[in-house]
């Protein structure tokens, strides 16, 4: 089906003359960022720009070019409510976190989703069903999924790769708002010793920049010795109206020579983890600065990453200087500089003993056993070699240890598997045990696979981990319903979800009949627009809501209302 759309397109494109026309865009109100392209995030570069919506849902979504939508996703989680359009000039544009689909487009989407049913859908119309010009109305911004508050995420990809490209390249509107170059506030200096290294226990001295014309510098040079790698505190600002923001290239020059350059023009989903070869810089932060790491590790291929000698690692000796020059560009190509010396001091570090911890390979699997658990790395998941650790601890009130994988601090390019021995569980509990992650709000439900007499996860992540037992169904608590209450005024129904280890699914029905409730993990409110065309006004109706938690426990909900 897939390549049948790309025939299609290319037929019709007129391949260099597509390339050069601009998009339209996508808001009708005046641009401001929450998000940049190619931002380094936890386990991912954002793959767009996030368009600022004054703090509310509620306003059209454009097409930015004519084509035909290619893509229809709903989800609970991730973009939420999403479409893709396929452009003319092998470009496709994606529309995410949205409130509503709009005209053919809603109708198709929730015909749809009566008809699996659900309200998680992902649709693939072929090229002829739901064509759209430039400058169509195709959807409202909303707040939907994953999204931490109200905006547009938009995404430019090629078509045929699905390479994710920067949009700033498409927009001029954009760059032309665009008068400020990115601020360096602080450099991090770190002294990379063999044992440090190896237990991602780095430490570092920080120097906080002046600045000197257009450019920084420090206010005296930075004596280190041995092996020293270099990061940056930072951040660039498209224009008042929108928030700090990443930025589209670094670049290093050691006395002249250019020794590590980042740089994100565009990239693929297989290497977005990738970024976590730049993150877990320090544990604390300043608020409100994103971070650069200048250096590399021999897991990290990254396409974005060249010029690169060393890893990016400079190898200082006594009683020699080093002129640092480092240069960072933002999206519409403004840039900043900062510039200082390095001096070569005596390394006066006493050598530690090294501890008596399993060495793991990043290029091999490795696998750590106890009597109660197992964790399981494969091959290339560890971006450089570590001194695996573990510990555990059972507090009284746990039916399981506590295990401590490694430290959150080492970030991962692949998953885990984290098993565990239930051999001493009763047999009717085996169902409802799970594997949790422990964070600073509480436990955390990993998706779990249970067997005989063990329970495994994939985990995304090193720390803190337990087996939790739930045996509690889910909470079904109306909000705007009295039981057998006349709401010929009320255009909706909702209902608050509350469960242990997350909703599981969710189905309503009215009058017998299954009827589209929206569900909202971050609210944790289900809802139900109701719809003339699908229930009769001025009549009773029963209803009934059934909902499982991700251990199938089971909450139903039942009563009469009259519209």
């Amino acid at each position: 089906m897939r390549f049948y759309r790309v025939a299609i397109l290319l037929l019709i494109s007129t391949a260099s003359v597509a390339q050069t026309q601009s998009f339209r865009l996508p808001l009708e109100i005046p641009p401001a960022f929450s998000g940049t392209f190619g931002e380094i995030r936890s386990d991912h570069f954002h793959s767009g720009v996030d368009l600022r919506t004054m703090g509310k849902v509620g306003f059209n979504v454009f097409a930015i070019e004519k084509g035909f939508v290619s893509r229809i996703k709903v989800s609970p989680v991730g973009f939420g409510k999403a479409i893709y359009i396929d452009h003319p000039n092998g470009k496709t544009s994606v529309y995410a976190h949205l409130d509503r689909f709009t005209g053919k487009i809603a109708e198709y989407a929730e015909n749809a989703q009566y008809q699996k049913p659900s309200f998680e859908i992902e649709l693939f119309p072929n090229p002829g069903e739901l064509p759209v010009n430039k400058g169509d109305i195709i959807a409202i911004s909303g707040n939907s999924g994953s999204s931490g508050g109200p905006h547009l995420h938009l995404e430019i990809r090629e078509t045929v790769s699905q390479h994710i490209l920067d949009p700033f390249e498409f927009f001029n509107e954009w760059r032309q708002t665009d008068i400020y170059p990115p601020v360096i506030n602080r450099l991090l200096v770190f002294e990379i010793d063999s044992l440090s290294y190896l237990l991602n226990s780095l430490t570092y001295k920080a120097y906080e920049t002046i600045k000197r014309g257009s450019d920084f510098t420090l206010p005296f040079p930075v004596n280190a010795s041995g092996k020293v790698g270099l990061a940056l505190y930072y951040y660039d600002t498209v224009n008042p109206n929108s928030f700090r923001a990443g930025i589209k290239k670094a670049e290093m020059k050691i006395n002249g020579i250019k020794t590590f350059t980042f740089q994100v023009d565009k990239f693929s989903f297989l290497e977005t983890r990738y970024a976590n070869g730049f993150n877990g810089i320090t544990d604390n932060g300043w608020s409100g600065y994103k971070a650069i790491r200048l250096w590399t590790y021999p897991n990290n291929k990254f396409s974005g990453i060249t010029h690169v000698i060393d890893h990016g690692i400079i190898d200082v000796a006594k009683d020699s200087t080093y002129i640092v020059d480092i240069r960072v560009w933002d999206h519409s190509g403004n840039s900043s500089k900062l510039t200082f010396k390095i001096l070569g001091v005596e390394n006066k570090a006493i050598a530690e003993r090294m501890p008596n911890l399993p060495l793991f390979k990043w290029n091999a699997e490795n696998t750590y056993k106890t009597r109660s658990y197992m964790v399981r790395l494969p091959e290339n998941a560890l971006f450089h070699d570590i001194l695996f650790q573990m510990s555990e601890s059972q507090p009284d009130n746990f039916p399981y240890p506590i295990v401590t994988v490694h430290n959150s601090k080492t970030k991962l390019f692949k998953k885990f598997t984290l098993e565990y021995n239930t051999s001493n569980i009763a047999e009717n509990l085996l169902g409802k045990l799970y594997i949790a992650k422990i964070n600073g709000k509480g436990f955390t439900y990993v998706g779990s696979e249970p067997a005989k007499n063990s329970i495994k996860a994939i985990c995304n992540s090193f720390g803190k981990y337990t087996v939790m037992i739930d045996t509690i169904a889910p909470s079904i608590i109306a909000q705007n319903l009295i039981p057998n209450a006349k709401i010929t005024s009320q255009s909706s129904i909702s209902f608050k979800l509350i469960d242990n280890t997350g909703i599981k699914t969710y189905n309503g029905y009215i009058d017998g009949k299954w009827v589209l409730f929206e569900w909202d993990p971050k609210t944790g409110i289900l809802l139900h627009n109701l719809n003339p065309k699908r229930t009769k006004r001025g009549q009773w109706h029963s209803l009934k809501i059934v909902v499982t938690d991700m251990l199938n426990n089971n909450s139903e909900y039942s009563t009469k209302f009259y519209w």
